[in-house]
């Protein structure tokens, strides 16, 4: 028997699918069942090793989805004043983001050109950008950050010199909008049973995880505080008690 900690599983699906046919596509929902169906198996075989009551399982997922309509869409290379000739360094060709980096005395030029392009298009200068995202403090986020509402007919920049875009279902909008939010499930001898907890943003579940492990986290924008999922029983005193085993 080898002593063992945590596990993480990935599945690619129902992301891919619905990135390539939509999220309300019959493709997706095919694929949902599939991804459900191998969920359900792994909760099968961890009753069958006897592992309920020594073994959390948590599971959750990134992002949500958004329907593509390419129609109405947001081209920059159409707006008044405004030109690449000015820009050193973009990222405007993919999904609902854009990162632009003007060139040096140009930034100004820009922003005024862009900022009321659009009334679905949201641009900000990177110490303007909405501190609740906790996006824009990085080094390698440029100057001037552009992002589009998912409910305007439209759900990504066209790609402005090369059609690389042909996707049907997106994610990357504004973390508030329904569409972009996610599940969360958990069950274990550390989480109350039965319990419906308010939603709580993706990043605090970082913090769960370490105190699950008893592992120092690294500096992240979560709390532990914003998830009152936790049961009676000491994580700490489950971690040293309750050891998982794999079977060799």
């Amino acid at each position: 028997m080898k002593q063992s900690g945590d596990r993480i599983l990935y599945f690619g699906e129902p992301d891919s699918t619905g990135h390539k046919y939509g999220p309300e596509s019959q493709q997706r929902k095919d694929m949902i069942r599939q991804v459900d169906r191998t969920v359900g198996y792994l909760r099968q075989r961890i009753t069958e090793h006897g592992l309920n009551s020594v073994l959390n399982l948590v599971i959750t997922s990134d992002h949500g989805m958004e329907t593509v309509i390419k129609k109405d869409e947001i081209h920059l290379l159409k707006v008044a004043n405004f030109s690449f000739r000015d820009i050193q360094f973009e990222l405007v060709d993919y999904g609902p983001q854009g990162l632009l980096l003007p060139k040096p005395g140009k930034l100004e030029q820009v922003y005024e050109a862009l900022k009321n392009a659009h009334p679905k298009l949201h641009v900000y200068k990177k110490e303007e950008f909405p501190k609740r995202l906790h996006y824009a403090n990085h080094i390698r986020v440029t100057p001037l950050v552009l992002y589009s509402d998912p409910d305007c007919q439209k759900s990504y920049f066209p790609s402005e010199r090369l059609k690389v875009q042909f996707n049907k279902g997106e994610h990357g909008f504004d973390n508030e909008a329904m569409n972009m939010k996610t599940i969360f499930r958990a069950v274990g001898p550390a989480f109350k049973q039965g319990l419906e907890v308010e939603p709580f943003e993706s990043v605090n579940i970082y913090a769960l995880l370490c105190k699950l492990l008893n592992i120092t986290p690294e500096p992240h924008d979560g709390s532990l505080e914003c998830i009152n999922i936790c049961g009676p029983l000491s994580i700490s005193k489950f971690r040293k008690e309750s050891p998982v085993y794999n079977q060799t």
